[in-house]
């Protein structure tokens, strides 16, 4: 998802990256790890689950929008939990499904509230209508981490979404 985007942009620039995530210890588990570590980016102990490896598969309209279906199971294991308290980061990046998705985004919430005096903090909404239902229901979530935050990445798409018939200058 956007988070390891995120992860992988910044180890292939040589920054030091570690990312909390979940994965499965499955062949497409085995992928995504295999991809992540060539790039130079660490799984933070505990992201890889006995479970599948959730998956979203992309499919373009014919105007070139993607639109997506998924089989997402997302919980934050407990040992990753553990690894972010007992070593803070200077930073922290999160979004798209992992802060919107129970019970993985109430443990993503948590974290990020007690990593908040040691590290920065920022946030890509990355928003997924057909995962998540009504914009009412998602919007007081999405609004508690811009104000946890110190830095956030909304898309125009997503602002729409959220905030119908406002423009991005009076969100």
């Amino acid at each position: 998802g956007s988070p390891a985007n995120v992860a992988l942009g910044l180890a292939r620039l040589g920054h030091p990256v570690r990312l909390a995530t979940r994965v499965g210890d499955d062949d497409f588990g085995a992928s995504v790890r295999e991809h992540l570590e060539d790039s130079g980016v660490e799984l933070a102990p505990g992201s890889v689950a006995d479970a599948p490896t959730s998956t979203a598969t992309a499919v373009l309209d014919a105007e070139g929008a993607a639109h997506y279906t998924f089989d997402i199971t997302w919980a934050l294991p407990p040992a990753v939990e553990e690894a972010l308290r007992d070593g803070p980061p200077a930073h922290v990046h999160t979004g798209s499904i992992a802060t919107a998705l129970a019970p993985g985004a109430d443990q993503v919430v948590r974290a990020l509230h007690a990593l908040r005096p040691s590290a920065t903090l920022s946030y890509d909404p990355n928003l997924r209508p057909a995962l998540l239902g009504s914009a009412e229901r998602v919007r007081e979530r999405v609004e508690q981490l811009v104000a946890a935050c110190d830095v956030v990445k909304a898309s125009e798409e997503d602002l729409a979404w959220l905030h119908p018939g406002t423009g991005p200058d009076r969100t």
